[in-house]
């Protein structure tokens, strides 16, 4: 890999997040004459004087109290010591504590739908590739077929309804005593895993059948390669010829698969942690947005946008290391 490419694309991805900070300070602020206004308390039997006193607090209590360019250079200036600035709730907790108080659990759902879906998406999709037109692909063809018309909070509805309120396998909704007792204890974590079975299940079916159709389409490209005609010359086990040489020469679409999946592990599951009432940064958000607390929005949107350039850096590396052929600059 050639240290120019890698550098151009890091500093590419730093402006494309320079533009990204930007839009996310001035998109909420659209259309808003006083952002303070919600926040005013009720005028009572004040004067139109004494009201205004207290409007001008309230405006510099939030720091609305300067124009709308010193508030973006004040945002940026806390950006650069790691300050995403204090939510407008009760008691102004900081943003990134909120943040870090959610994340966990958001991830404990993506990482976990992640694994499922990445490693069983695979290993079926090289399988229905190796076996077209038997019943494992045409299996994975129609059910590819109807995820298409099937939303996942749907998928997540039926489980909910079915396994959690009718059958009593799993909860419907997630125990609202579980984030303030858990305490890394056996039982805290079976805990976690047993409430957390029906959100990641929920997510786990349209990843599996993502990453399966993905896999299979790219195996199917493969298959037919002189290198892959040699091997099955040779005489090489089935499963050596699949696994070691198919899926080995395959990767670039699943990595393009997989790295899109990563830049969702934490926005890409708000439908589902509402429907298990799970709280996690998809409800922050919701709640953040119903209360138009700006600094919360723009600090979870900031997050979200790292995970996606971030995520999008790293896919193209990779594709660099698995491929030398890839397009590195204006040359090859």
């Amino acid at each position: 890999m050639k240290n120019t490419y890698v550098i151009k694309r890091i500093f590419y991805s730093l402006f494309v997040f320079v533009v990204v900070i930007t839009l996310n300070f001035f998109i909420p602020r659209i259309g808003v004459v006083d952002p303070a206004e919600r926040y005013y308390p009720p005028q009572g039997n004040m004067s139109e004087i004494e009201y205004e006193i207290i409007k001008q607090v309230t405006r510099k209590q939030y720091g609305f109290d300067v124009s709308t360019w010193q508030q973006y250079l004040n945002y940026l200036q806390g950006l650069s010591k790691g300050d995403l600035g204090k939510s407008f709730r009760p008691g102004s907790p900081a943003v990134i504590d909120l943040i870090v108080e959610r994340l966990p659990w958001t991830l404990v759902l993506s990482v976990s739908t992640l694994l499922i879906g990445l490693i069983i998406g695979v290993m079926f999709g090289v399988v229905a590739a190796t076996k077209r037109g038997r019943w494992q692909d045409t299996l994975l063809l129609n059910a590819s077929t109807i995820m298409v018309a099937i939303p996942g909070f749907f998928i997540a509805l039926m489980l909910s309804f079915y396994l959690g309120f009718e059958l009593e396998v799993f909860p419907a909704y997630t125990d609202s005593n579980m984030v303030a007792n858990f305490d890394w204890s056996l039982a805290a974590i079976r805990t976690v895993a047993y409430n957390a079975a029906l959100p990641v299940l929920s997510m786990a079916v349209g990843s599996i059948i993502g990453h399966a159709q993905g896999t299979r389409n790219a195996v199917i490209a493969v298959t037919n390669e002189d290198f892959i005609l040699t091997a099955k010359a040779k005489g090489l086990k089935q499963n050596t010829i699949r696994y070691k040489h198919i899926l080995r020469n395959s990767m670039l679409p699943i990595v393009t698969s997989l790295g899109m999946s990563i830049s969702g592990l934490i926005g890409g599951q708000v439908v589902i942690e509402q429907v298990f009432n799970w709280n996690g940064m998809g409800t922050l958000f919701l709640e953040a947005n119903n209360t138009n607390d700006y600094p919360l929005m723009m600090g979870i949107m900031l997050l979200l946008s790292g995970f996606t350039i971030l995520a999008i850096l790293i896919t193209d590396l990779v594709y660099v290391l698995l491929d030398p052929r890839v397009t590195v600059g204006d040359k090859r």
